[in-house]
């Protein structure tokens, strides 16, 4: 028994000189310090969604070794256009917290701010800043999103349950439609959203947030958007003039109608187009219509198919009282 007994006791000490050894191997665990944002990192890259814009996009993580806990101190998070050293800030937001989330539409408004264009792939400098000092940074990539303004009403083809596309041109900076209405009523919104929908409460081609309703008789029009300064032209067209072909959305079956320009006289149409061939044609219909024999920007009546040998995004106008055009990839 006393041998037992001695056995165990030499067994536990070996257990404990195994388990003091190990503890003395161990390396002491080095803390963090100073102020460091940890999240997002370099290889954040995000092609913002106008439809998820209240959809969280990333959380903002920074240590603070002068602040562990994360109480009692507020910190700014503040974005800059990449490579501009921070000359110019948007504060996105401030906490007391080690971390801050962020939706899309955040990061969408803190680039439009800076002036980051939609659709295009930009580059912003996050960081964190607090009294004492400021963070490293990171350099993020974001795409903004383009805003979708549509009109909607009793005048148009979805009536007051679906928005109809307006389509944005990068040149201008304006929003445009041609299309036929009915004898009722529309107003312009966004995002085929009520939220944020505009009116024009004297009817004098100005427009007002959530506005009167907007009168018209039937018809084809233009109808041409600018939000600088909150206005609106809507314009008869009588000559329906369109593109059609394979390069188009719609193939050679039908036609993409064009914008008028009263003032100028001119036709337009902003679009996206695959490599194929278009032509230019009047009132839907085959008996009038125009291409190019030469290529040269010239129109011949009833001339050879037009060919885009890119795909990509076009601007197109055409002037057929001159019987020329032009073709402008953006």
């Amino acid at each position: 028994m006393k041998n037992t007994v001695k056995l165990l006791i030499a067994f536990v000490g070996l257990i404990s000189l195994s388990c003091t050894n190990d503890i003395q191997d161990t390396p002491a665990v080095q803390q963090e310090t100073g102020f460091k944002l940890i999240a997002p990192t370099s290889s954040f890259n995000m092609v913002l969604d106008g439809a998820k814009l209240n959809t969280l996009a990333t959380t903002f993580v920074w240590t603070d070794s002068d602040n562990p806990a994360g109480t009692g101190v507020t910190y700014t998070v503040e974005a800059a256009k990449a490579g501009t050293n921070f000359a110019t800030t948007v504060t996105m937001g401030t906490t007391t917290n080690l971390y801050m989330d962020f939706t899309v539409g955040n990061l969408d408004t803190a680039a439009k701010t800076l002036g980051l264009p939609a659709l295009v792939e930009g580059q912003l400098d996050v960081r964190v800043k607090k009294t004492s000092g400021v963070s490293n940074y990171a350099t993020i990539k974001v795409t903004p999103y383009q805003p979708n303004w549509g009109i909607i009403g009793s005048a148009t083809q979805y009536g007051w349950n679906n928005s109809t596309d307006m389509v944005f041109n990068p040149i201008t900076g304006k929003y445009s439609i041609t299309t036929a209405l009915v004898t009722g009523e529309f107003k312009f919104r966004l995002d085929n959203s009520w939220t944020t929908n505009y009116g024009d409460d004297g009817n004098n081609l100005s427009l007002e947030p959530g506005g009167a309703n907007i009168p018209v008789n039937g018809g084809v029009y233009t109808i041409v958007l600018n939000l600088a300064n909150q206005s609106y032209t809507i314009t008869p067209v009588t000559n329906l003039w369109g593109i059609i072909g394979d390069a188009t959305p719609t193939g050679w079956d039908n036609d993409t109608l064009m914008d008028y320009d009263a003032t100028t006289q001119k036709y337009s149409i902003v679009m996206k187009l695959k490599v194929g061939t278009f032509k230019f044609r009047l009132n839907h219909d085959w008996g009038v219509n125009y291409g190019d024999n030469g290529n040269d920007l010239s129109l011949e009546s009833g001339g050879a198919n037009i060919p885009i040998t890119e795909e990509a995004k076009y601007i197109i106008t055409a002037d057929f009282n001159n019987h020329t055009y032009t073709k402008t990839k953006i």
